[in-house]
């Protein structure tokens, strides 16, 4: 069985390759809806349930004791993968609730593919995984979740590292979309498509060059928002009933307060087919019915739509340009909402009605997925390219530059880089040195940015003060015995080294090549 699965901050999808198509339809029995399956956790006090069961759990639906938003938790701060979580009265910890969701996840989906019928070969093969471009607060790398999601899955599936595949969201949706659409029959040359992925919870957008005839996916450029999604939308839209009902306190129970937050998730979905649409809820015991108008709707979240513009725009400028692009394609299930085409239709006047798509907004990136799973197993006829990635992000590390004694980043991977393999690697050109002869210790602090290498011998120094954020890695290393007393004698190389499954790693040598010893 070879599976693709899109972990998402409000709902989860997959699909398995059934021969060469990949089938997200015989999940039915987990799924609430057309979204997908709930990314949702509790324990009610007497078992633990998991996805639509969550809506349906008697006195405790919707209230404090439902987990939810896990993955886009840990994405913001990496400390909180330890940190504790209270459902139904008992503690958890994240990481644990992440590993039992994915845990259900993954053992529903192979049950109901099984039952389907359609699959035949019970056991996994392969696991496609996927992960949002965006990082929040530059600490939480791909490094530290996707590495979560990669020992996750091991973990329960007991597969090796080598067979499970971390693939960026809007990537599987652009997969997803030329595979469907049979780009070899419909093209004699190379179309270029940006996706628009907007989820429950990131938002992402990624520009992808295929070639129909070798059937590959080159990555012109990639950009994210990490704190922008549909629940965002959610939000506003409760602001604006409760400003109308002119309520301005706090809920008298969780259980109203959980209510309120999924009738605002119903009417975001009625808005997006009606002009006008009342909706009813329980304040402080009382009932309250509030109407709303598509317009108000809009006009509450055009500041949440201006953001998804900018990135988009970053993402287009950052690749060469509009006249590069051919098609813009929509995905994630928030895409649905009407005044989001709109709006793109407006902003990029030069794309006409039938260049701007949208393609099955909750199961595109868990189908492109199992694509991309079942194309590392064979070189299938149908998919015999390759994906060509690049680097999302600028890393380097802090150091001060001797010739004017100035605290700076000394950058060495570069945003935009091209993978030529599994991996990129740099290392620094010149050694590190201590900066006085007393220290006996070292340390190497990783930051990343969206810097661009600058021009002759400032080619690799960026100033403080920009976008960069610490990454989260850190190395302090001893001196060694020999050059105690005189350190700044000691010179060692730094090499930054990332896979593609966005794993980053930090190697330290001596002059001649040697690993330094870190300190632990």
């Amino acid at each position: 069985m070879i599976l693709g699965i899109d972990f998402g901050t409000c709902y989860s999808s997959a699909a398995v390759m059934h021969g060469q198509m990949p089938i997200a339809d015989i999940f039915r029995k987990m799924e609430a809806g057309v979204s997908g399956i709930p990314t949702l956790f509790m324990y009610d006090g007497k078992e633990e349930r998991y996805g639509k069961e969550c809506f349906t759990a008697g006195a405790a639906i919707h209230s404090k004791d439902v987990i939810r938003h896990m993955k886009r938790t840990v994405r913001e701060n990496p400390g909180s993968i330890e940190s504790i979580v209270v459902s139904g009265g008992k503690k958890y910890q994240l990481s644990e609730v992440i590993k039992k969701y994915l845990s259900y996840l993954l053992t529903g989906v192979k049950d109901c593919a099984i039952a389907s019928g359609e699959i035949n070969e019970i056991a996994l093969e392969r696991i496609a995984i996927t992960a949002p471009i965006g990082i929040e607060s530059g600490h939480m790398t791909a490094t530290d979740y996707n590495k979560l999601l990669i020992d996750t899955v091991m973990d329960l599936t007991g597969l090796p590292e080598s067979k499970i595949s971390i693939l960026h969201e809007p990537v599987a949706a652009a997969i997803s979309y030329f595979y469907s659409e049979n780009m070899r029959m419909m093209y004699d040359r190379n179309q270029t498509v940006l996706v628009f992925d907007l989820g429950g919870g990131t938002f992402d957008v990624t520009v992808v060059e295929h070639d129909p005839f070798k059937q590959q996916y080159d990555i012109k450029a990639k950009e994210g928002d990490l704190k922008l999604g549909g629940n965002d939308w959610d939000e506003a839209l409760g602001k604006l009933v409760l400003k109308k009902a002119g309520i301005s306190g706090d809920f008298s129970s969780d259980e109203e307060k959980g209510e309120f937050q999924s009738q605002m998730t119903r009417l975001k979905h009625m808005l997006s087919e009606l002009d006008v649409q009342p909706t009813v809820f329980r304040y402080n015991g009382k009932q309250i019915t509030v109407t709303v108008e598509r317009s108000e709707f809009e006009d509450a979240t055009k500041h949440l739509l201006d953001r998804t513009i900018e990135v988009t725009k970053k993402a287009i400028d950052s690749c060469g340009g509009t006249s590069v692009i051919d098609e813009i394609v929509m995905v994630g299930g928030s895409s649905n909402m009407p005044q989001i085409r709109e709006r793109i239709k407006a902003e990029f006047p030069q794309f006409g009605k039938y260049d701007i798509k949208l393609h099955d907004p909750s199961k595109a990136i868990a189908k492109g997925a199992a694509i991309y799973a079942k194309k590392m197993i064979d070189k299938c006829i149908s998919f015999e390219g390759d994906v060509s990635d690049i680097v999302t992000h600028t890393y380097g590390i802090s150091s001060r530059r001797v010739r004017d004694n100035k605290d700076m980043i000394y950058n060495l991977l570069y945003k935009g880089t091209k993978f030529e393999g599994e991996s990129v690697t740099a290392s620094s050109v010149s050694g590190f040195t201590a900066l006085e002869d007393t220290q006996r210790y070292l340390t190497f602090t990783v930051y990343e940015s969206d810097g661009i290498r600058g021009e002759g011998e400032d080619a690799n120094w960026m100033d403080f003060g920009g976008n960069e954020k610490k990454n989260g890695i850190e190395a302090t290393i001893a001196v060694p015995e020999e050059y105690i007393g005189r350190a700044r004698s000691f010179s060692c190389l730094v090499t930054l080294e990332i896979n593609r499954d966005g794993v980053l790693n930090m190697h330290i040598t001596d002059k001649d090549g040697k690993l330094v010893n870190v300190k632990e």
